[in-house]
């Protein structure tokens, strides 16, 4: 039951070391407080043996009631409250934590409701079952072992049976359903001892009264939890569906419950216990498949790639697209996930049927352990929630040192890094834990706060835009894989940029690496209300993408193949600066949205005066005036007295000759502004002009 427990609440709460420390402390306080009890109660018994027919009975009783009662939607009401006193969790926003307590009574709550009785029914059981033994003078020290052999060998087999037969044969519920039957079977040997060794005397009808109170409970919770529907526990443990998504596929394994589900005009997604994992939704391929499309595309003809976590197999696919790709190994703990592959075949397009693709379920840290040095052009991988427990394994330094030695000179590692998930220190944490072994490092952003870090083999890292452009005019399938996502152009790839080495090494000077013996992403997020943090602003700085793309520019401006580049960037700044409301009002909106040609930028970039001013200049650096003056004026809708718009609105209509206009909007500037020495200068000049005969 032990093991059934932790499959229950690492659904409704999360795969947390909270969530199992806290469950294994109730259960270990609920027997030994038992066990006290019993020490106790068995001096004021008659007969130990119907006292331990009656624990037995409550304790099938207790187990199933505690079951049917949990609700994963007490939970969800809870989470759901705690963001409304918070704030909306958002990619980029700064939000305060509950406190400790509220943290250890969220988690705490359903864990005794559900747990604490039968945990401490337990408790009674050994010290009753050794009081019944006690009577065999001759025999006790026998019969105390082999009692105490049952007891470890029940422990041990019973975990083993659960988590590796029931759970994955039955589940959740049936496999609750053959425990208690099991419980309830034992109550027949139980019978005949105590019916052997009970005086004649004693075996009337108050001993038949008292005896059978207990088997009456345990037949009647057993009849009742035989009458649920089948699916009435995992129903109520695992979150309901979102508006408009329904569910496709639901089963039981050895590591989870896998579902995968539908939402029209979104996608399908992967939920393992609950709690999604991947999903074939437009941002999510988009980060998914940047994983493995740039790196590769700033390689020169690599061949062999390990994907760590196949997820729905947007990124192991993206991979295989590249056409000097010979072999993609791929290594998932899953197999359940893997059999589910089909449901994602539109956007996989069945690639572990593609005979360059070899399968392992294997942990990846131990797969590249099997692995000799230099096996790898590529290294990508993403983790399950990087909160989970067991998860910093894979983002330890320890790993990154092991993940380097099996790179090839100048191969790629490319990881996921959700920093949103967990508190800001802990991103630097991990971030340090990274650069410590590949120093070169960038940051980039696959899709909104879903950053990606990249390291190589090498002294430096560095993209050639020329390489770039001419592996995407070499590779028609994989250009347009990256335009479906909005990466089909060499300014969105190089556009992804979020820090350069140098900012990332300044950031986690002060921080504590990651490393196998300081798993602290583990312990740093102890609930679901532990909503994590903004990514730090200290590792945020877009003005510095030329370390990283050095021939992207030329005299400081953005090179040809990369047209456009700094007012992209400057658009995602506005994006990466942007208020939780701000975020929150991008988001609600339903219409298709463009902005400077992109769809991504669109669902990212909320709506400011400031987004119409940057196109505005884009557009006057272009000659394009007439699409100018249209931005400024939007500019001013949204913010009237924004002393720079009316300045750019002046100059541009000064342009066209407006000169009235002009001069009305200029003026207004120097009056909100009167610091603004370029606008006074325009001003000036334009009122001269227009004072000429």
């Amino acid at each position: 039951m032990e093991i059934l427990w932790f499959r229950h609440f690492s659904i409704m709460l999360g795969a947390f070391r909270a969530v199992f420390s806290l469950l294994l402390t109730v259960i270990l306080v609920g027997i030994g407080a038992g066990s006290l009890a019993a020490a106790a109660l068995q001096r004021h018994v008659r007969s130990p043996g119907v006292a331990l027919i009656g624990i037995q009975s409550l304790f099938i009783a207790f187990t199933l009631a505690g079951l049917w009662s949990s609700d994963s939607s007490i939970i969800d009401r809870t989470v759901a409250d705690a963001l409304r006193t918070f704030g909306a969790a958002t990619a980029i926003d700064q939000l305060p934590t509950p406190g400790a307590f509220n943290e250890l009574w969220f988690n705490l709550r359903p864990m005794l409701l559900e747990v604490a009785v039968p945990a401490l029914l337990i408790g009674f059981s050994f010290p009753l079952a050794n009081a019944v033994i006690q009577h065999a003078e001759q025999s006790v020290g026998r019969r105390a072992g082999v009692l105490y052999l049952a007891n470890t060998a029940g422990a041990v087999c019973g975990s083993l049976v659960a988590g590796f037969v029931l759970l994955p044969r039955f589940g959740l519920q049936a496999s609750t359903t053959v425990l208690m039957l099991v419980a309830a079977a034992g109550l027949v040997p139980l019978y005949q001892v105590v019916r052997l060794k009970a005086e004649p005397s004693s075996v009337g009808s108050g001993f038949s009264r008292t005896f059978w109170v207990g088997p009456v409970i345990a037949t009647a919770s057993l009849v009742a939890w035989l009458l649920l529907p089948s699916d009435f526990i995992r129903a109520r443990a695992l979150p309901k569906p979102e508006r408009n998504e329904r569910v496709l596929s639901q089963s039981e394994g050895v590591n989870e419950i896998v579902t995968i589900t539908e939402t029209s005009g979104k996608g399908r997604r992967l939920m393992t216990n609950g709690h999604a994992m991947s999903a074939t939704w437009p941002l999510s391929q988009r980060y998914m498949r940047a994983l493995a499309h740039v790196p590769l595309l700033s390689m020169a003809s690599p061949r062999r790639v390990l994907v760590i976590g196949f997820g729905v197999g947007n990124t192991a696919h993206a991979a295989t697209l590249h056409p000097s790709i010979r072999r993609v190994e791929v290594a998932d703990l899953s197999r359940d996930i893997l059999a589910h592959a089909g449901y994602f075949a539109d956007v996989n397009q069945n690639v572990l049927d593609d005979p360059r693709v070899a399968v392992y379920v294997n942990d990846g840290r131990q797969h590249l352990h099997m692995r000799p040095a230099s096996s790898y052009d590529l290294i990508t991988l993403e983790p399950p929630p990087i909160a989970y427990a067991g998860v910093a394994a894979l983002y330890s330094r320890e790993f990154y040192q092991l993940a380097r030695s099996r790179l090839t000179r100048g191969g790629y590692v490319s990881q996921w890094l959700p920093a949103y998930q967990v508190p800001s220190r802990t991103t630097l944490a991990m971030i340090r834990a990274f650069v410590d072994v590949f120093p070169q490092a960038v940051l980039v952003s696959g899709a909104e706060a879903e950053l990606l870090l990249f390291g190589v083999n090498d002294s430096r890292i560095e993209i050639d835009p020329a390489r770039v452009a001419a592996a995407l005019s070499q590779a028609p399938t994989v250009e347009a894989d990256l335009r479906r996502v909005d990466l089909g152009s060499v300014r969105e790839i190089v556009g992804t940029f979020v820090a350069a080495p140098h900012t990332l090494a300044e950031a986690t000077r002060d921080a504590a690496a990651i490393s196998d013996d300081h798993p602290m992403q583990e312990y740093d997020v102890r609930s679901l209300l532990n909503l994590g943090e903004a990514v730090p602003s200290s590792i945020v700085d877009l003005s510095q993408v030329a370390s990283w793309c050095p021939r992207c520019f030329i005299d400081g401006a953005p090179a040809p193949v990369v047209d456009g580049l700094d007012t992209y960037l400057a658009l995602l700044n506005l994006a990466y600066n942007a208020s939780p409301s701000e975020l929150a009002r991008v988001r609600r909106l339903t219409r298709p949205r463009v902005i400077a040609g992109s769809a991504y930028l669109g669902t990212v970039v909320p709506e400011s005066a400031d987004v119409h001013n940057l196109l505005g200049i884009a557009d006057a650096s272009r000659g394009a005036l007439g699409e100018a003056i249209a931005q400024f004026r939007e500019a001013l809708r949204l913010e009237p007295d924004f002393a720079a718009t009316h300045w750019h609105l002046g100059a541009a209509l000064a342009a066209v000759g407006a000169h009235q206009e002009a001069l009305e909007h200029l003026r207004r500037s120097v009056e909100l502004d009167p610091t603004n020495t370029l606008a006074q200068s325009d001003l000036n000049a334009l009122t001269r002009a227009a004072q000429r005969p």
